[in-house]
């Protein structure tokens, strides 16, 4: 029987892929099994690869075009286990993670697991106490190099478990989070949170995130694409989760990303660079309107 599920979405990190899943083939147990999903499309040499080990509890799905959250949904339709661990397609899983960040399952009021996450070249902050928070002003803390177990507001998306249960009874990750997904993973948590569920972040369940700068769920896209899914995606986790008259305060505070977007140093200035922030913004007002609407 099948007690974890490990999804894995993945965009254009063949080689990173690979060692991801080589490392895994030598720790999976019996009672685990590995979901790959592929957001470019059918790729033979994966399907291959995968029917090399002959075995059920390693299994590859594909979609047509790329969507991180459309990918965490396949995976999870597609699991048989009770816990859902979700890696990005370019982490380093150390011993034991797999095992760890579904231990705190054990108590019936943890709802999702975060995993402790070192990135190469950036500082360890090991006695951070106040790890994945969202103030109300819509200010994300990072730390999830810390030792400290706590209980956070969200999870990092390159190392997280939910139970199988609480992601269907949310309606898994809001495929309205386009683009480069910004905040799917802190919107899927809070929502988790709202039915009364903890987050808790177990720093014994540790990846390395290489964050390789080629392929990815954000690597999907050009320059002012990327903005305009930013400011979209943005403005709909803010609509969601905040009083709508904090809106505007809050995007005010993300003034430097708008002038980044629209006069980008070493980047051409246009019409289409100047508009970009607030046809996002738009959008992502347009996106929060469709959803109060179901």
């Amino acid at each position: 029987m099948i007690t974890t599920s490990i999804i894995i979405p993945t965009y254009k990190r063949k080689e990173s892929l690979r060692k991801l899943l080589r490392t895994l083939r030598g720790i999976v147990k019996a009672d685990e099994e590995v979901i790959v999903v592929e957001q470019a499309g059918s790729k033979e040499d994966l399907i291959q690869f995968f029917k090399n080990w002959k075995t059920p509890r390693f299994r590859y799905y594909n979609l047509t075009h790329p969507s991180m959250t459309k990918a965490r949904n396949l995976g999870a339709s597609h699991a048989k286990g009770r816990y859902l661990v979700f890696f990005d397609d370019d982490v380093i899983v150390h011993k034991l993670c797999i095992s760890n960040i579904v231990k705190p399952f054990i108590e019936d009021s943890v709802g999702a697991v975060a995993g402790r996450v070192i990135e190469p070249h950036k500082k360890i902050e090991k006695q951070n106490t106040y790890v994945g928070r969202i103030t109300l002003l819509g200010k994300f803390t990072d730390g999830f190099s810390s030792t400290v177990k706590q209980d956070v507001d969200t999870v990092m998306g390159c190392n997280f478990s939910v139970r199988k249960d609480i992601y269907e009874k949310i309606g898994g990750s809001d495929e309205k989070f386009t683009g480069n997904a910004i905040r799917e993973e802190s919107d899927l948590s809070l929502r988790i949170k709202e039915k009364g569920y903890r987050i808790v972040f177990e720093p014994t369940a540790m990846v390395t995130h290489l964050r390789i700068q080629t392929g990815g769920a954000r690597k999907t896209e050009g320059r002012l694409s990327w903005y305009f899914h930013f400011f979209s995606n943005e403005t709909y986790f803010i609509l969601k989760h905040r009083p709508w008259i904090l809106v505007p305060v809050i995007l005010g505070t993300r003034w430097e990303w708008i002038v980044r977007c629209m006069f980008g140093i070493g980047r051409e200035v246009s019409l289409l660079s100047l508009t970009t922030p607030w046809r996002g913004i738009a959008n992502g007002v347009g996106k929060y309107i469709k959803f109060i609407k179901l």
